[in-house]
C-alpha cells in the first residue's frame, strides 16, 4: 500500500464519527492522477474547517469542541499539503520520498513570530513570539494603511522583505490585520491558508470586534493552534 493511501485510511479512521442516523458515504474511485486525489482531500478539509467556523458562529458547538476541532483539521491539511506539494514537483519525485520530505522540512519558511493588529488604533491585539512591533515594515504599514484601504482590502495578503532576509506577510481584513513573520519566503499556499485562517478569526470573532474598544480577552486566536513557532 503506498504512502498516501495509508495516509488516506489514517485520515478516514481520525475523522470525527458521523451523527447518529447520517448515512455513511461509499468512497470515490481514485482517479487517474494522485495530484487530483489530493488537492480533492484539500477542498474538503477546507470545507470542514469553514463548517467548524460556522458551527461555532451558530452556537453548535463551544469553544472546547471548537479548538480541538480546528486544530484536528488544521493538522491533517498540513499532511496533505505536503503530499501536494511533493506531487507538484517533478524534481521531487525523482528523490526517494522519504529524503524528498527532510529536503522540504529543512529549507521550509518557518514561522518566527505573528501578531494581530487592531485596523483602527493600529494597536496589537495579540502578540507570539518575538514580532518586530518598532520595525518600520509593520509601522510604516499601518501608518499608510487608511489611504491604501481600498487597495488592499481583499486583495489577500502582501509581504515585504526585511534587511536581514525575513518575510513580513500581511492578511487585512474588514476589522483587524494579521502578520506573519517567517525565516523565508513562505510557499504560495501558505499564504492561502493565512487568508483562509484570518477569514475565520473575523467570524468567530465578530461580536467582540464590533466593540470599542476591543476586548482582547474575549477573543478566539484561532492562530495559535496551528501556527508553531521554531
Amino acid at each position: 500500500m503506498s504512502l498516501w493511501n495509508r495516509f488516506i485510511n489514517w485520515l478516514t479512521d481520525a475523522d470525527p464519527k458521523p451523527k447518529t442516523g447520517s448515512k455513511p458515504q461509499p468512497p470515490a474511485p481514485p482517479p487517474d492522477d494522485p495530484g487530483q486525489d489530493i488537492e480533492a482531500q484539500l477542498k474538503v478539509l477546507e470545507s470542514k474547517l469553514d463548517q467548524t467556523v460556522q458551527d461555532l458562529a451558530d452556537g453548535l458547538i463551544n469553544r472546547a469542541q471548537f479548538e480541538n476541532l480546528y486544530r484536528h483539521y488544521q493538522n491533517q491539511r498540513r499532511v496533505v499539503r505536503g503530499f501536494l506539494q511533493q506531487a507538484s514537483d517533478p524534481a521531487m519525485l525523482k528523490i526517494g520520498a522519504g529524503e524528498s520530505m527532510v529536503i522540504r522540512q529543512r529549507f521550509a519558511a518557518k514561522v518566527l513570530a505573528y501578531a494581530v493588529y487592531d485596523n483602527i488604533t493600529s494597536l496589537p491585539l495579540h502578540t507570539v513570539g518575538q514580532f518586530p512591533l518598532e520595525s518600520e515594515l509593520v509601522v510604516g504599514f499601518f501608518s499608510g494603511f487608511r489611504s491604501a484601504i481600498a487597495e488592499i482590502m481583499g486583495t489577500g495578503a502582501r509581504k515585504a522583505v526585511t534587511d536581514d532576509g525575513k518575510v513580513l506577510i500581511y492578511v487585512p481584513g474588514q476589522k483587524t490585520t494579521l502578520i506573519v513573520l517567517y525565516s523565508a519566503e513562505p510557499a504560495d499556499i501558505e499564504s492561502l491558508s493565512l487568508r483562509q485562517a484570518h477569514e475565520h478569526f473575523e467570524k468567530i470573532n465578530a461580536p467582540v470586534l464590533a466593540n470599542t474598544p476591543v476586548l482582547e480577552n474575549q477573543l478566539i486566536f484561532n492562530y495559535d493552534m496551528f501556527l508553531k513557532l521554531t
